[in-house]
């Protein structure tokens, strides 16, 4: 099966304006690459046209495809956790000074595991604009 990815660093440079921190070109496209199997997951059981190689061939779904991409990268960047591991963390404490973290206690109120605190609400609000993420299921 061949990897596909959605969005290049040109895409990523236009979506964010050029607003994000500078990486190598090798870690933007192996972090494009780890966006882009991230919204395969997302959208497993959407129902669009390919071509050959999987690619979509609507023009609007391909856009989404890579508006979500370049949506899931900018949410790393500016969380700095790729793996959602640090989102799992609790928070920090020094003496009677507490930093931050959503942690065990955090996560376990608002439910969210270590897979969907990675997620980019935004990569997932472009996806179901699109009609590639349904929150029902139509019987006909």
């Amino acid at each position: 099966m061949t990897l596909r990815v959605y969005a290049t660093l040109a895409d990523y440079e236009d979506f964010t304006d050029g607003d994000h921190e500078p990486a190598s070109e090798d870690v933007t496209n192996a972090t494009l690459r780890r966006a882009s199997i991230v919204i395969d997951g997302l959208t497993r059981t959407s129902v669009y046209e390919v071509d050959e190689d999987g690619y979509p061939t609507d023009v609007d779904v391909a856009e989404a495809f890579k508006d979500a991409t370049c949506a899931q990268m900018s949410y790393w960047d500016i969380t700095d956790d790729v793996t959602g591991a640090e989102s799992q963390m609790g928070p920090t404490r020094i003496g009677s000074v507490s930093f931050g973290g959503s942690g065990a206690s955090g996560n376990a109120q608002n439910g969210k595991s270590p897979a969907s605190s990675r997620v980019s609400p935004e990569a997932i609000e472009i996806l179901r604009n699109a009609g590639l993420i349904r929150t029902a299921v139509a019987h006909t």
